[in-house]
């Protein structure tokens, strides 16, 4: 009955949005495309040109941008380790899907877009597809997608699974519906955090199908986007910032969080006069909107993409792909979506290039690496203003406490990141009754 629901309720929800979706479609260049792929009508692309494989078909989806990231080294040693299989990975997203071109493309044998949970358009791309092995990356569980794989026999994999504290709520009361819509399907479970799994097992899934392979977000961090050679080409002297400067590097921030920054590097500047502060809003389209802010506090900030240096010490970036290759060019990192309820993001773009990093009280999304880099010393987390301009005042004021943090963070990176990329290759090859070979297994 409640799988009826759902398929009488989605249709009507779409038919609703359309009149949203044409004005889209007319305003934004590309969305029309994009609408086609997600109501099943166009099919994915192969990035690059390669001849047809032999072996199996491994079918990765991920959701949007962050859990691409994730996928990326999966991808990269599955291309190594099984050179015959053909891979396929998927996007909800048109930031993901983006991504995914940009820096998946030379790993994927096929690109797609994720249609809408429709009962036959999903019973369609699985047919069409045809995979032997099914892995979801962290989230966007989808009902009819998990049926429609279930029926042709195609094990599924969930990999850098998450389960939030308000969706456990619910799971909790609803145990009886969610648990054959959304988890009985799977082959296995593997979970972010051993917190997490034992939510699952709570649920009545067997706990030979629950556990932990580590997280991939440790091997993502040491995998970046650009590659880390990029900060070649990004200099202080490029963005305008003197190698006098103490660099403040405020990355992925929302509203509500940058006029706090803001109020804070005006204290700091008194004691602090070389603190240059580099804010990046998470949604780039808001940089103007985040300038006119900044100009009340230094008049001559300006946006990363103004020509000349106009001898302002705030700037904010405004370009696309840049963030992750400018971590390592600043002295300390702020983490945004974290001072208002937005999750957070993620903290390791900072520690893996050596830099200590502050973060407010939601990283609800990163529970558990936010718990690990305060625990190893390689972040401080703070809850209002005060407490930031404390923070950052003793790590400006103690240079040797300051790189030993970012040291710690590093460390800790490359330790958790031991391991998880081989474990989940074993579980991957017995789900596809393939043998590992004998080098990954040592």
């Amino acid at each position: 009955m409640i799988r009826l629901i759902y398929n009488l309720g989605l249709p009507m929800v779409l038919i609703l949005a359309l009149p949203l979706l044409i004005v889209k479609a007319i305003r934004v260049p590309g969305y029309t495309a994009w609408i086609g792929r997600r109501l099943g009508l166009l099919a994915g692309s192969a990035p690059r040109s390669c001849p047809p494989r032999e072996g199996k078909l491994i079918w990765l989806h991920a959701l949007s941008v962050g859990e691409t990231v994730s996928a990326r080294p999966l991808l990269r040693v599955l291309r190594r380790h099984f050179p015959e299989a053909t891979l396929v990975l998927s996007n909800s997203t048109r930031a993901g899907a983006a991504l995914a071109a940009a820096s998946c493309g030379a790993l994927a044998d096929r690109l797609e877009v994720l249609p809408y949970d429709l009962p036959w358009v999903m019973k369609r791309l699985v047919r069409r597809l045809r995979p032997d092995l099914f892995i979801l990356v962290e989230s966007d569980l989808w009902p009819n997608l998990l049926r429609s794989l279930a029926k042709e026999g195609v094990p599924q994999l969930l990999t850098n699974g998450r389960l939030s504290t308000s969706s456990w709520r619910w799971y909790q009361r609803l145990r009886f519906l969610v648990r054959p819509l959304l988890f009985d399907s799977f082959a296995f479970l593997a979970m972010q955090t051993g917190k997490e799994a034992a939510r699952l097992r709570a649920l009545g899934l067997p706990p030979v199908r629950v556990g932990v392979l580590g997280n991939l977000k440790y091997p993502a961090a040491l995998d970046p986007w650009p590659p880390s050679g990029s900060t070649l080409r990004l200099s202080r002297g490029l963005l305008g910032i003197g190698d006098d400067k103490l660099l403040w590097l405020a990355g992925s921030t929302h509203a509500g969080e940058e006029e706090v920054l803001l109020r804070a590097w005006r204290r700091l500047h008194r004691e602090f006069p070389e603190l240059f502060l580099l804010l990046a809003p998470r949604r780039v389209e808001r940089a103007g909107e985040v300038l006119e802010l900044a100009r009340r506090y230094d008049p001559r900030a300006r946006l990363r993409s103004a020509p000349g240096n106009h001898g302002g010490q705030v700037l904010i970036l405004d370009s696309y792909g840049e963030l992750a290759a400018l971590y390592p060019l600043s002295d300390l990192a702020f983490v945004g979506g974290s001072l208002v309820p937005a999750g957070g993001h993620n903290p390791l773009e900072a520690a893996v290039g050596c830099r200590p990093s502050l973060f407010g009280p939601h990283m609800e999304d990163f529970a558990e690496i936010s718990l690990d880099l305060l625990a190893a010393g390689g972040a401080c987390q703070v809850k209002d203003e005060e407490e930031i301009v404390t923070a950052v005042t003793l790590w400006l004021r103690e240079p040797a406490a300051r790189a030993a943090a970012g040291r710690q963070a590093a460390r800790l990176v490359a330790t958790r990141s031991r391991g998880v990329l081989t474990a989940h290759l074993e579980m991957i090859a017995k789900l596809l009754g393939s043998d590992l070979p004998s080098e990954e297994k040592r």
